[in-house]
């Protein structure tokens, strides 16, 4: 049972009791003390679980219904105003469950959790307050890779390589089911970059560039640090072909490839190398501050990478930092 005193710890936590003008202000409830039960709304927007100010707002607009426990008649029905609250007056003594019309809330959002679904009231009572979190589809990145376009989802996971690695604001992403390229990537929370190993929730939709699904307009949120990925062992015949696919967006390592041929492509560099299983093309993009004069024919490296598709087929590796590349 949660009473105004416990419904004030919540409010704590979600930043302040100020009132909120409308779904895209800063978390804020302000619940007053009279026999009620008072629902907030919030949408969880960088999916971390728990409120954060300021990344998440008040969802106004959503319609909550006060359902008799065991029977399921609906009892009463609010509409949650624009500070985010539902409100219940004068509510009998009893046991109830408290839901949200998935119609009022929208196609793309769903309820995430309700901290108190079931609620029960004494006399004693003066306000009971529950928290509903509202949120965008959790679903794994094996699974974002194949939604069709333009479905807007969660991921989460571990970076492979930040976003200022690259000069076309990707980023690679992976969980236990794989890995997905996020491009045009926002970073939230104040971030000014993002680190091999962050555990990160990200927001985005899902889209595709040369030819290989990706996550687009993709926010990133971290929630956590954890030691760097450990990149998989490849030759570079299977980097360049990222495995038929399956190693799409991976990070990967060659050993022993010789370096053949290098070439200027402005304002990225190309490195062709072998380790006699077949070529594979490495770029060095123009943000790395690497010297290409260390690159000759001839002499062996060993690199890490992400693999990044070419869009006619191929794949190329791109290292994310100077240490990521040790010259023979």
């Amino acid at each position: 049972m949660r009473t105004l005193h416990r419904a004030g710890l919540a409010l704590a936590i979600l930043g302040s009791a100020a009132a909120c003008g409308n779904a895209g202000s800063d978390l804020g409830f302000n619940v007053s003390a009279t026999s009620a039960v008072t629902v907030g709304v919030y949408l969880d927007r960088d999916g971390s679980r728990t409120p954060t100010v300021p990344l998440d707002t008040l969802f106004p607009n959503a319609r909550v219904a006060l359902l008799a426990l065991g029977s399921g008649d609906t009892l009463r029905t609010a509409v949650s105003n624009l500070g985010g609250l539902a409100r219940f007056d004068g509510v009998p003594v009893g046991q109830y469950r408290v839901a949200v019309v998935a119609s009022s809330i929208g196609d793309t959002i769903r309820v995430a959790a309700i901290d108190s679904a079931v609620i029960r009231l004494v006399a004693a009572d003066t306000n009971t307050f529950v928290l509903v979190r509202l949120g965008y589809p959790e679903v794994s990145i094996r699974a974002a890779r194949l939604l069709p376009p333009d479905r807007r989802v969660f991921i989460r996971g571990v970076i492979l390589a930040g976003v200022q690695s690259f000069r076309d604001t990707t980023s690679h992403v992976s969980d236990s089911s794989g890995q997905i390229r996020l491009t045009r990537v926002t970073l939230l929370g104040g971030l000014l970059g993002n680190n091999p190993g962050d555990s990160v929730s990200v927001l985005g939709h899902t889209s595709s560039r040369a030819g290989q699904p990706t996550l687009d307009n993709a926010g990133i949120a971290r929630f956590g640090t954890r030691p760097p990925p450990i990149p998989l062992a490849v030759s570079t015949a299977v980097a360049a072909s990222a495995s038929g696919g399956l190693l799409d967006a991976a990070l990967v390592q060659i050993t022993g490839g010789i370096i053949s041929d290098t070439a200027t492509i402005a304002p990225d560099f190309r490195i062709t190398v072998s380790d006699g299983s077949g070529p594979l093309q490495i770029i060095i993009d123009g943000n790395l501050p690497i010297p290409r004069s260390i690159f000759t024919p001839g002499f062996s490296m060993i690199v890490r990478g992400v693999l990044v598709p070419t869009g006619f087929g191929g794949w190329t590796l791109k290292p994310r930092s100077g240490s990521d590349i040790v010259i023979n």
